[in-house]
């Protein structure tokens, strides 16, 4: 009879093991893994921010431009937003090419960068002002699509649609342009 006993509390231990395992697997499989919480997407949390940041492109050991800005962030379509951007290009002859405006977008891939708000050029004795520019990096030009003014020690030009090639450093004016000189070297009048 004593054996039967602990064959009975055996079989009773054994089953009650089983139910708890088997009850502990259904409690797991019915909770499952905890649901997200549903937050709102903040547009500024997907983008990564750096401050001061300095890009140099070079060809052939050659610097051909070094973009500085007050601070970058990049965006959800790849491209960089910077503030308070200057790019310095530096031609073929070595002079120095210092472009400022308030803000600007860089493309990483194509390397182009486009600037607006305030866009100022400095070359040389130059001062060449427009409200957008575009650096093209494959054709390596500088384009103004819009309206731009240009003044230098006596002369004051406007006019549209301005590419400048910065090897030849040649310019090209699409779109018109008007010249105020206020020191001629020569008057065009012939005997």
């Amino acid at each position: 009879m004593q054996q039967r006993r602990w064959t009975t509390v055996k079989w009773a231990a054994l089953a009650t093991s089983l139910t708890s395992i088997m009850l502990a697997g259904v409690l797991m499989w019915q909770a499952g893994p905890p649901s997200p919480t549903e937050t709102p997407v903040d547009q500024a949390s997907g983008q990564t921010q750096v401050e001061s940041p300095v890009i140099v492109e070079r060809n052939n050991g050659r610097v051909i431009w070094q973009l500085r800005a007050g601070e970058a962030k990049q965006q959800l379509n790849g491209q960089m937003h910077l503030t308070k951007p200057e790019l310095i290009l530096f031609t073929e002859s070595g002079s120095s090419i210092p472009i400022h405006s308030q803000q600007a977008w860089f493309d990483p891939i194509r390397r182009n960068i486009r600037f607006e708000d305030k866009v100022s050029v400095l070359y040389q004795t130059w001062h060449l002002r427009c409200g957008r520019l575009v650096y093209n990096s494959r054709k390596d030009t500088l384009v103004i699509p819009g309206r731009f003014t240009l003044k230098g020690k006596s002369m004051k030009a406007s006019g549209k649609a301005m590419r400048i090639d910065r090897s030849t450093e040649r310019l090209f004016v699409d779109g018109g342009i008007r010249i105020d000189d206020q020191a001629p070297e020569w008057t065009g009048s012939g005997s």
